[in-house]
C-alpha cells in the first residue's frame, strides 16, 4: 500500500519577510536548512526502508529533499509538477504591496477565492498538475512516497485528494519543513491521516 507524505520546503529569506515566492526561484536561508534536518528527523522513523523522495524542481524544496534524504541510500528525484504556484506579477511582493496595487484581487485571495489577473495559475490548474503527478508516482511506487513541494501546490494536492472546496480555507496553510502523511481510504480516494507534523509553534523558529 503506497502512502503519501506531503513535505513543504523550508523557510526561505523570502518567507521570512513575507514576500510571496510562486514560481521565482529562492533558495533557502539557514533556518530552513536547520527545519529540514528537523523535518527529517521527524519523518524518517515513520517510512519505509524503501521510501522514495521526489522533490520540486525549484531550489528551496529540491535542498530540503537533500537534506531530507542526507546519505541515506534512498531514491531522490525531481518533478516540476510539483513547483510553486505561478503568482504572475504578484511574485517578490510584500502583503501590503499587493493589497495597494491590487486591493480587490488580494481581498478575494486572503478570503480563499482567486484573484483574476494574467500569469496567476489557478487553483484548479495546480491540482491537475499535483495529482497527476500523485497518480503517476503511485502507479510506479509501491511503498512510501515522499513529495517535497511548497505551501500552495502542496495545499491545493491536499484539497483535491480529500475532495474539499479550493474556494475558502477549508485547510489552513502547510508550515515550513513540515509533513503529512495521506493513505488510501477504504471506499477509495485518500484518508489524512496527520497534518503539519514537526511545525514549530506561532511564533517560534528553529
Amino acid at each position: 500500500m503506497t502512502r503519501l507524505f506531503l513535505v513543504r520546503h523550508g523557510q526561505t529569506d523570502w518567507n521570512r519577510e513575507g514576500r510571496l515566492q510562486g514560481s521565482t526561484d529562492i533558495p533557502l536561508n539557514s533556518t530552513g536548512r536547520a527545519q529540514a534536518h528537523a523535518a527529517a528527523s521527524s519523518l524518517w522513523p515513520e517510512l519505509a526502508d524503501d521510501a522514495v523522495v521526489v522533490s520540486s524542481h525549484l531550489d528551496r524544496a529540491a535542498e530540503t529533499a537533500r537534506i531530507i534524504v542526507g546519505d541515506r541510500p534512498v531514491a531522490l528525484h525531481r518533478d516540476a509538477r510539483l513547483a510553486e504556484r505561478r503568482y504572475g506579477p504578484w511574485e517578490g511582493l510584500l502583503g501590503h504591496e499587493r493589497a495597494e496595487r491590487y486591493p480587490d484581487e488580494d481581498a478575494a485571495w486572503r478570503a480563499g477565492f482567486e484573484p483574476d489577473f494574467d500569469g496567476y495559475e489557478s487553483h484548479a490548474e495546480v491540482a491537475v498538475r499535483m495529482v497527476a503527478a500523485v497518480e503517476d508516482w503511485t502507479a510506479s511506487v509501491a511503498g512510501d512516497l515522499v513529495f517535497v513541494a511548497h505551501g500552495s501546490s502542496g495545499r491545493m494536492l491536499l484539497l483535491a485528494l480529500l475532495g474539499l472546496p479550493f474556494e475558502g480555507r477549508t485547510l489552513g496553510s502547510l508550515h515550513n519543513a513540515a509533513w503529512s502523511r495521506l493513505v488510501p481510504a477504504a471506499g477509495g480516494g485518500w484518508s489524512l491521516e496527520a497534518h503539519n507534523v514537526g511545525a514549530p509553534a506561532p511564533g517560534r523558529t528553529l
